[in-house]
């Protein structure tokens, strides 16, 4: 019998280790590599903050980084969460099963709800939930009401709308942008195209971008010469650039 036991024990011995060492760690290290992250997660998350470390895994991204001189806080973005959300749709994602004395919803002054847990005033792990997905914030040292406004405008700002992956390009793309987020200050006020302008040698792809903010398709001399154009004609009417030449017509 004594023999029988000793084997059996060996044999679910021998299954625990297999098992140990057949779980795959999910995570991926990225180091500072925020690409690297959003590759792994399937999608990006650009929270501006300094110092950061990232990992990933499939449908998560987190970042680790300073909040201040004595403490240091994790972020966590998941799109899609296991468990049951709660009336807030709410989703705990942050991994951390431990049992704190404070369980509680706290409001934002804007009406956003976060389940905070913690000690206290001292909240040591936070979640929430928006349209792009569960956030969770968790800081050994603990947070307090004002430091979850701040990192609510922190994810606010970086989950905002992006119209243009990239810089815009085209004279329609400046106009959205413009119009719908304000994106590029006018630099000029005017739109025709003064003759005076046209005849030194200014472009019309030139003037027509500055006056949407954006010179980058103007030369030194050209942007020279626009602002003076503007500083001689500016009180005049808008159709003349101040020294008796109209705009050319289109």
């Amino acid at each position: 019998m004594k023999k029988a036991t000793f084997i059996v024990f060996l044999g679910l011995a021998g299954m625990s280790t297999i098992s140990a060492h057949s779980m795959i760690n999910p995570w991926i290290d990225c180091e500072d590599d925020i690409s690297c992250g959003a590759e792994k997660a399937g999608f990006n998350f650009p929270l501006k903050v300094e110092n950061y470390t990232v990992r990933a895994m499939k449908g998560m991204l987190e970042l680790r980084f300073p909040l201040d001189d004595g403490r240091k806080v994790i972020v966590r973005k998941a799109t899609t969460a296991d468990g049951e959300a709660d009336e807030n749709g709410i989703i705990d994602i942050s991994g951390d099963y431990n049992q704190y004395t404070v369980n509680k919803t706290v409001t934002l002054d804007n009406g956003i709800k976060f389940i905070v847990r913690g000690e206290e005033d001292k909240y040591k792990v936070v979640n929430f939930a928006a349209e792009t997905g569960y956030y969770s914030i968790m800081c050994d040292e603990g947070l307090n009401k004002a430091d979850i406004e701040h990192f609510y405008k922190l994810l606010e700002e970086a989950e905002a709308p992006r119209f243009y992956e990239e810089e815009p390009k085209t004279l329609e793309q400046l106009q959205d942008a413009r119009r719908i987020d304000d994106i590029v200050e006018p630099v000029f006020t005017q739109d025709c195209f003064p003759k005076t302008l046209q005849k030194k040698g200014v472009t019309t792809d030139c003037f027509e971008r500055a006056n949407l903010g954006d010179d980058t398709s103007c030369t030194a001399s050209e942007i020279k010469m626009i602002k003076e154009y503007y500083a001689k004609g500016q009180e005049n009417d808008p159709l003349n650039d101040g020294s008796g030449n109209f705009c050319a017509e289109e």
